[in-house]
Formats: structure tokens, C-alpha cells, sequence
């Protein structure tokens, strides 16, 4: 055949390889085009724990200062923090 030919061939074939490549790409875009949304908006929504939740929150006995936040973040209200406040010192102290 004459190069000319074999040009346009080789170029024609390159071209439905883009357009197939394209294609592939647009088809996968559309398929999470249609899916729901994974993310969470913190503050605002709260992601709902099963109830065989088995995590467990990290807790240092002598680096509490009884704040009580483990008791509102723990989704069973498990931990009890006993506490007095000191007024001599101004301070929380675990009872």
C-alpha cells in the first residue's frame, strides 16, 4: 500500500482508541455521578453506631482533669467520672 494510506489508516485507528478511551472515562463519571454521598457534616449530623459497637475510647487515669467529655462523646454512656471541685484551688479533682 502506499504510506499515505497506511497514514490515514493508523490515524483513523488512533482515533477510535481516543474515542473509545473518552468513553470509558465519561461512563465511569456518570457512574458515581449517581451515587449517594459518603460524607458526613459533623457538628451538624452525628454518624449512628450500631449497637455491638465494640470501640472503645482512649482514657489516661492520670491525665484526666475531668472535663467529662468521654462521658458526652461514649455512644452507650458508659464511663461515669466522679468529680469534687476544689474552691482552694480552683480545680477539679477526681473523687
Amino acid at each position: 500500500m502506499f504510506p499515505m494510506v497506511t497514514g490515514f489508516i493508523n490515524y483513523g485507528q488512533q482515533t477510535v482508541r481516543a474515542a473509545r478511551y473518552i468513553g470509558q472515562g465519561f461512563l465511569i463519571t456518570l457512574s458515581h455521578a449517581n451515587r449517594l454521598p459518603v460524607t458526613i457534616q459533623y457538628p451538624y449530623e452525628k454518624l449512628i453506631t450500631s449497637e455491638r459497637f465494640r470501640g472503645r475510647i482512649h482514657f489516661e487515669f492520670d491525665k484526666c482533669i475531668a472535663c467529662e467529655v468521654c462521658v458526652r462523646v461514649c455512644p452507650i454512656d458508659l464511663p461515669v467520672v466522679d468529680w469534687k471541685l476544689e474552691t482552694n484551688i480552683r480545680k477539679k479533682t477526681i473523687a
